[in-house]
C-alpha cells in the first residue's frame, strides 16, 4: 500500500515547512572542519540542520564530520551535547 501510494504522490512538502521537520544533509564526497547554511535573516527557522561529511583515517582512527545547526531559541548547548555523545557511543560499537 505504501509503495502505490509513494509512487502515485506527484508532489512533497507542498505546504509550509513547520518547526516539527528537519534538513539532512550527507556530503560523502567532502570532508569539513565547518559547515554553514544561510537562513537570510529568517528569526523563525527553527528547524535543525544536519550535515555528514566524508569519513578518513586520522591517527590510526575513522573521523567522519558531523554538523548541527540550531537556533538557540529552540535548543541549548547541552542537547547538541548529548546528541553527539550518543551519536559517539553508537559509531563506537558499530
Amino acid at each position: 500500500m505504501a509503495v502505490v501510494t509513494a509512487e502515485n504522490q506527484k508532489e512533497h512538502f507542498t505546504g509550509p515547512v513547520e518547526n516539527d521537520v528537519y534538513q539532512f544533509s550527507a556530503l560523502p564526497w567532502i570532508t569539513f572542519t565547518h559547515i554553514s547554511h544561510t537562513d537570510f535573516g529568517n528569526r523563525e527557522k527553527a528547524q535543525p540542520i544536519f550535515d555528514w561529511g566524508k569519513y578518513h583515517e586520522r591517527e590510526g582512527k575513522l573521523m567522519m564530520p558531523f554538523s548541527v545547526q540550531v537556533h538557540h531559541a529552540f535548543v541549548d548547548g547541552i542537547h547538541i551535547g548529548k546528541l553527539a555523545d550518543k551519536l559517539q557511543r553508537y559509531l563506537d560499537e558499530v
